[in-house]
């Protein structure tokens, strides 16, 4: 008996131990096989890690290659720390699709950006259009589309306009309406209650508000508002509405600039009335507006409110400063004098000019009115249709020109951000070169010959002299899109930022220069933008003596003046002066034109995904 019960217990412990053995060894397999699969996971993370930052690498690498316009290939291949990547570069309009996959043991990341040109739609809706500054047409000259002049138009021995004419009733900027020193910011358009702006007036004179100007900025994309003239109602806007024009985004740079906005319908405001100017725009979180504050200002009040059209709008007072605006009354007397139209004519007097289709006007001279009545061919060219008089014709409103102080700040940020030169170089470049983005702070004058391809808009602090039989083009990357050179000497506007254009210079789009042809390739719409602020009342701000279609000109502080048979495209000016035997051809297209900092500089990227 005490044996078996010895055996018995040798046979239980035995068990035990087997047991025991037994779990130990499940745990430690299990332990084990955890082990193994938090390592595999572990080295799989490890390489699709590896896999998604070598594809982004891929997607950076080509993104410096765009924005910096290296040379790069539409599809392109390398090996980075043992993964295979691929890139995939595709241009959809204005747009570029980068794609990049990396493939590193067999896991493969595949990641997509999108570069879009940060560009501002500008339209020039005229042939030509001219400020206050006027137009004087001498023979032979000739406008082929229709003119907008803000300022009398005044010809000599026959010249033609082949379109309508247009000019503005004069217009002198109200001091009363008038704060322009900057102190600081009010941001506007972006949070409750701080939505819409209105600044208050009273005229010095009654007479038309044609045109008013905000120092302001935007911060992204905010969209087009509505720029309201109200009666006031005990120290506040009214709901009476005397005049509406469009705040056009486009107009409105990222930097403080002064934009202009005009009335199509002016306002006949009386004299010592009070009046207020409301901004009205939507409610965007990420994208608003601020305008410049100034302190001091005992003429006017400025006022924010969440919606000036609810039902009882609630004003709150500023008293942080007075919103800067520019206020313009029209009313002086202008003129068309001396030359011939081929279409429709609008002008305050009319003298001894054959007008081939309708007159709408306040005066005009017998000679005026006895051709209105029986044209002749020529000059009508066949349109011998009676024209029809419109005496007591309300004056043409001031038309703004298309570019603001505004866009011209963000193009030169834009230029600055590619370096600042002044070697020769740069500056007085003796072989072909590519240039911009890129500010010159020199004059800049090529040597005889050279070729300038544009990468990025390009701002000179000086003056520019095209007249070495130099060939300027746009980098076919622009595509659709046009570019831009500035001429502008901050502080300087005076005696620089001229420009000279002659001795067969020539001026490409991105279609390019035909070497063979010595010419621009056929147009594909696409233009140089030549800018100036020169501002002299003694000198011209650009010349131009050479046949151009790939540009246009722009001078908005100065005169432009056209000579030796010039033909080109368009030309916006505060004063315009057309040689004998010149023409400007205007191309519908420049209506919907479109100005990017071209391929070199400007790009904004858009989403930046993970396809795979």
């Amino acid at each position: 008996m005490i044996k078996n019960k010895i055996n018995n217990r040798g046979f239980a412990a035995m068990m035990a131990l087997l047991i025991i053995i037994g779990l130990v060894s499940v745990i430690t397999f299990s332990m084990v096989a955890v082990v193994s699969t938090e390592k595999k996971i572990d080295d799989s993370l490890v390489v699709s890690a590896q896999s998604y930052y070598s594809a982004e690498s891929g997607i950076e690498d080509a993104v410096l290659r765009v924005i910096k316009n290296y040379n790069y290939n539409a599809t392109n291949s390398f090996v980075l720390d043992g993964a295979s990547v691929s890139q995939n570069i595709t241009q959809v309009d204005r747009d570029i699709i980068i794609q990049s996959s990396a493939t590193y043991l067999n896991n493969e990341r595949k990641l997509e950006t999108l570069l879009s040109i940060n560009s501002d739609d500008i339209s020039f809706h005229y042939g030509v259009q001219v400020g206050e500054g006027g137009l004087e047409m001498k023979n032979g000259s000739v406008i082929i589309g229709n003119l907008y002049s803000n300022g009398v138009v005044t010809g000599a021995i026959g010249p033609k306009i082949l379109g309508d004419v247009f000019v503005a009733a004069g217009i002198s900027i109200d001091n009363n309406g008038l704060w322009e020193t900057y102190d600081d910011d009010r941001i506007f358009g972006k949070t409750d209650p701080e939505i819409d702006l209105a600044i208050s007036f009273s005229p010095s004179v009654s007479e038309n508000l044609s045109q008013v100007a905000f120092y302001i900025k935007k911060v992204g994309g905010p969209s087009d508002g509505t720029i309201r003239i109200m009666e006031d109602n005990a120290g506040s806007p009214s709901k009476t509405e005397l005049a509406s024009a469009t705040l056009v985004v486009s107009k409105i740079g990222l930097t403080y600039g002064w934009v202009n906005f005009s009335f199509s319908s002016p306002a006949n405001l009386i004299a010592g009335n009070p009046y207020w100017i409301i901004i009205d725009v939507d409610e965007k979180s990420s994208k608003y507006f601020l305008i410049g504050r100034a302190l001091g200002n005992v003429n006017s009040v400025s006022k924010y409110s969440s919606d000036w059209d609810e039902t009882t709008p609630v004003w709150t007072e500023d008293f942080g400063g007075d919103y800067e605006h520019r206020v313009w009354l029209g009313g002086v007397a202008t003129s068309l004098n001396d030359v011939i139209v081929t279409g429709d004519a609008h002008a305050n007097t009319i003298n001894n000019s054959n007008i081939c289709g309708d007159a709408y006007y306040q005066t005009i001279d017998a000679a005026s009115l006895a051709f209105l009545n029986s044209p002749s061919d020529p000059p009508c060219s066949g349109l011998l249709t009676v024209g029809t008089a419109h005496p007591g014709s309300p004056d043409s409103p001031i038309e703004a020109l298309p570019v603001s102080d505004s866009n011209i700040n963000d193009w030169e940020a834009d230029a600055l951000a590619g370096g600042t030169y002044s070697d020769a170089a740069h500056c007085q470049p003796a072989v072909d070169i590519v240039l911009g983005p890129a500010k010159l702070d020199c004059d800049f004058a090529p040597a005889v010959g050279t070729k300038i391809t544009l990468s990025g808009t390009v701002w000179v602090s000086g003056d520019i002299d095209l007249s070495n039989n130099n060939i300027v083009e746009l980098a076919s990357g622009y595509g659709a899109d046009s570019g831009i050179i500035i001429a502008d000497k901050i502080g300087s506007e005076a005696t620089n930022g001229i420009i000279t254009v002659k001795n067969n210079t020539e001026i490409c789009g991105s279609n390019g220069y035909d070497t063979v042809l010595n010419t621009c390739n056929a147009s594909n719409d696409t233009y140089v933008l030549l800018i100036s602020t020169h501002s002299s009342d003694v000198t011209d701000a650009i010349t131009i003596s050479n046949n151009i279609d790939g540009a246009i000109f722009y001078a908005h502080n100065g005169s432009v003046i056209i000579s030796n048979n010039a033909n080109l495209k368009e030309v916006t000016a505060y004063k315009l002066k057309l040689e004998n035997n010149t023409a400007v051809t205007y191309e519908s297209g420049l209506a919907n034109a479109c100005f990017s900092s071209g391929p070199g500089g400007g790009w904004s990227i858009g989403a930046w995904n993970e396809t795979q």
